[in-house]
């Protein structure tokens, strides 16, 4: 295993929560979208749940290299792209 594998891992899990939350938050707004009760649910628990809990890990493993002073090999967009939805889903958790 490279020394990059967990910013790594974390920030292509959060990318992908990330677009799940995107898409959770879109079917609360357009509710003329049927999809079945069961993606509806997993897209829903991936999004709303695991979204917060991943940017959250994501954050912490960087704040780690960061202060360690470890080179981070990531795609510029991944990081902010990750710390960005995480600044938003703090903004709507006091809304």
């Amino acid at each position: 295993m490279s020394p990059r594998f967990p910013l790594a891992f974390f920030s292509k899990v959060a990318v992908i929560v990330n677009i799940g939350y995107l898409i959770s938050t879109l079917f609360l707004f357009i509710t003329w979208l049927k999809i079945p009760r069961d993606i509806a649910q997993f897209i829903a628990v991936m999004g709303l749940e695991l979204a917060p809990l991943m940017n959250l890990f994501f954050a912490l493993v960087l704040l780690i290299q960061l202060h360690q002073k470890k080179v981070i090999n990531l795609p510029p967009w991944q990081t902010i792209f990750n710390l960005s939805m995480l600044l938003i889903q703090i903004g709507l958790l006091f809304i």
